[in-house]
């Protein structure tokens, strides 16, 4: 037998992984001829074609052989090659490729060629035509893309399996199952410096090392040959420069996988130059997006908009783009490896400024657009948008930050972002990058004043009410410098709030009247108006106006009904239940409760759901449940923690709450307080809903869906999907999307089988 018959099992490496992997291709291997293994270069497509070949190559007759196709510079030398790892005798005056078919058609045997890319449609005929004339082969190839044969399985090679960052935990014998980037890294760390394990200290490191890695075999085992030389936080820090790092170690394999720049620069390599300039384009974004994103941005010298689907469908045929999401909202993303490859590329040509201002203006429109059309029906779509883009959120705003000239755009962006930092529960990345502007372009501007009256309002809501006071205080300042009247109304309508919560209630009523009246005096109509409403529903509760209060909170639902809001609506109901509880109302406080519930969990709103978790506690104390109330209390301390300081930092809410965990605490005594508060802390955000909301809901309570939302709440049950909705009411199918999203807001369910099951209950 020729010496390149495939791999033995005392050649495979003591690393065990891939075992799923494996098991997935043995099981293809039983009903198809051709699969074709596919992946980003170094994600281990050659060692797991070796392993699944020494696994089954007892169930072939003729045994089971590796072609290395690396080594082939020519098509024509393909079959030749083949030929000669096979021991095929060369004996015939015709062609090696017809000798090599006769050869193959009285035999069984499965045929490894590796590293088809390069010659890929000579690879694509030549397989073509074996399997037509050889009916007993099998072929297992690997390439960074399929050959495009009819009857082939594509199968694509996943990175290494990784531990999540936030909970990396031992087990009796090394690691959990499942991690196999730490459990290679420490294989290969312990080759380089014996007797090396990863213990609790340096396992957090080891894993970030890993991620940042994408779980690339072929990088991972790189950078535990640094640990010659480095420690692993040494190694972590540098991996800016992860090309320059990892540019030694594997002086045994082929060349291409030498070092890691070797093995992308034969994935770019094999690309054309239109698609070598769609991957560095591509690389300014950070992490995932959309098709208009990347013809958005990706646009222009040498690229049309109408090419840009078809060179991002190339690049990833040739496992360069990484599809996500579902087949209705696809995303796209390049590991880091990948990207950091790109971003040289693209600094190279001189074109990364050009670009990222780019990129830059792209998620500026579309923040100014999440803005102007936040006051809708499309409140929850709106917040996947932003949260889908957050990373290149930003990267845009660290753009405008380190570039000469850009930070006044960047305060603009900073914002424009009002309602991802309010509404969609990120207030403190909001307090993070509206410093951060604000710092940064300190010269009077108009979005200079918004920015301080925003970034107020974060302050205030998460109970920092002296940031909160001198952000207003400049704010009004400026608003008279620029003649600004309605920055004015906007920043005394939040200061109105935070002198709520400082104890000052008369004050407090005084300026949030005045915002209502300056609102409706210009006939301004958004969430930020209604909300103002709101607002001062809530002081009159805490002056002992709580008739007022319901009278407010029905003109916001009235308000809101007409127009499809659902945030300042949400508030609205909050308010209108810290009224009913006022008035000694219980059942309607809890209804009201659950509907502003439901609407901030469709938002991610931790702000609105923390709030709302507690005052539902007080109800369940009053309605004689102690140890419901309890669990509710140890949930919304988990709740608060994450957005800043308990009940907006209010006195007067403070000290109910804490009559209110006295006589929890008296009703159960300490030992069973504590039990049943520990349980509600550990509860998962969906458990707490759950629970929250299970004693809350009457039978007869029925959701206020819109006619259009009836009408998808109706198609869904009829089992369409998003773009067949779209398609039935000629309407777009981010307009379906964002009906959709909020049926399920409105329903308070997770998926479409709920809405279905609802529907077909109605009468």
């Amino acid at each position: 037998m020729c010496p390149q018959r495939t791999v033995t099992s005392n050649e495979l490496t003591s690393f065990i992984g891939r075992t799923r992997e494996i098991a997935d291709v043995r099981k293809l291997l039983s009903v198809a001829r051709l699969i074709t293994l596919t992946g980003v270069g170094g994600v281990g497509k050659t060692r797991l074609a070796r392993r699944v070949a020494c696994e089954v190559r007892d169930e072939f007759a003729d045994g089971a052989w590796f072609v290395d196709l690396a080594r082939a510079s020519e098509p024509a030398l393909l079959a030749t090659i083949i030929a000669d790892t096979l021991g095929v005798p060369d004996q015939s005056a015709g062609s090696t490729e017809a000798a090599l078919i006769e050869y193959l058609a009285n035999r069984k045997l499965l045929l490894i060629l590796d590293n088809c890319e390069h010659l890929l449609q000579a690879c694509a005929a030549l397989v073509h035509e074996i399997l037509q004339e050889a009916e007993t082969i099998t072929i297992l190839a690997t390439s960074r893309e399929s050959l495009g044969v009819l009857g082939e399985y594509s199968w694509p090679v996943p990175p290494l399996s990784m531990p999540d960052l936030a909970n990396v935990a031992p087990s009796r014998g090394g690691y959990v199952y499942g991690h196999e980037a730490l459990d290679l890294f420490e294989e290969r760390a312990r080759a380089v410096r014996p007797g090396f394990t990863l213990d609790s200290e340096s396992r957090g490191v080891a894993a970030q090392l890993c991620q940042r890695l994408d779980g690339l075999p072929l990088a991972i085992e790189l950078a535990a040959v640094r640990l010659r030389a480095l420690s692993i936080e040494q190694i972590v820090t540098r991996l800016e420069d992860r090309y320059r790092l990892l540019c030694t170690g594997n002086r045994g394999g082929p060349a291409r996988h030498q070092t890691l720049r070797a093995a992308v620069d034969w994935s770019f390599d094999l690309c054309s130059e239109r698609e070598k300039t769609m991957w560095a384009r591509l690389s300014v974004f950070a992490g995932a997006f959309d098709l208009v994103d990347a013809e958005e941005v990706c646009a222009g010298v040498g690229i049309a908009r109408e090419e840009v689907f078809e060179l991002l469908s190339d690049l990833i045929d040739k496992s360069i783009v990484l599809r996500e999401g579902t087949d209705e909202a696809p995303r796209y993303r390049l590991l880091e490896t990948i990207k950091a490859y790109g971003r040289q590329k693209l600094a190279v040509a001189g074109g990364d400024v050009v670009l990222r201002r780019k990129h830059r203006d792209h998620y500026l429109r579309l923040a100014e657009r999440s803005e102007s059309g936040w006051f809708g029906s499309e409140q929850a779509l709106w917040c996947l948008r932003l949260r889908n883009a957050q990373a290149n959120f930003w990267a845009a705003l660290d753009f405008c930050l380190t570039t000469a000239g850009e930070a006044l755009t960047g305060l603009r962006m900073a914002g424009a972002l009002i309602f991802y930092w309010n509404a969609c529960g990120h207030l403190k990345d909001g307090r993070y990058w509206l410093e951060r502007t604000l710092n940064a372009a300190p010269a009077p501007s108009p979005e200079k004043v918004k920015a301080l009256w925003v970034n107020g309002y974060i302050a205030m809501t998460q109970g920092d009410n002296e940031s909160a006071m001198r952000s207003f205080d400049d704010c009004v300042e400026l608003a008279g410098q620029l003649e600004d009247p309605v920055a004015r109304a906007f920043c005394l309508q939040f200061r109105g709030s935070a002198e709520q919560f400082k104890g000052n209630l008369t004050e407090a009523e005084t300026l949030l009247a005045d915002a209502v009246d300056f609102h409706r005096g210009r006939g301004a109509l958004n969430s930020l108006t209604v909300l103002a409403t709101a607002q001062l529903a809530f002081v009159s509760c805490l002056i002992g106006k709580a008739d007022r209060a319901v009278a407010l909170c029905e003109e916001c639902r009235a308000v809101s009904a007409i127009h499809g809001e659902q945030w300042a609506l949400s508030w609205a109901h909050w308010v209108l239940g810290l009224a009913r509880w006022t008035l000694g109302d219980y059942e309607p406080a809890a209804l009201a409760l659950n509907q502003s519930l439901v609407a901030k969990r469709a938002l991610d709103d931790n702000l609105g759901m923390s709030a709302c978790v507690e005052l539902l506690a007080w109800v369940a104390f009053e309605e004689g449940d102690a140890k419901r109330a309890c669990r509710l209390f140890g949930a919304a301390v988990a709740l608060w923690a994450s957005v800043g300081h308990p009940l907006f930092g209010s006195a007067e809410l403070l000290a109910i709450h804490d009559r209110y965990e006295e006589r929890v605490r008296g009703t159960l005594g300490s030992r069973a307080y504590e039990r049943f508060h520990v349980q509600g802390q550990q509860m998962t955000l969906d458990e707490v809903m759950s629970f929250a909301c299970a004693q809350t809901a009457p039978p007869d309570a029925e959701p206020r869906l819109t006619r259009r939302e009836n009408q998808v709440a109706g198609l869904i049950a009829e089992g369409l999907s998003n773009k067949q909705i779209a398609a039935r009411l000629v309407i777009s199918q981010r307009t379906a999307e964002g009906h959709v999203e909020n049926v399920l807001a409105k329903l308070g369910f997770q998926s479409r089988a709920q809405v279905a099951a609802w529907f077909a209950g109605r009468d």
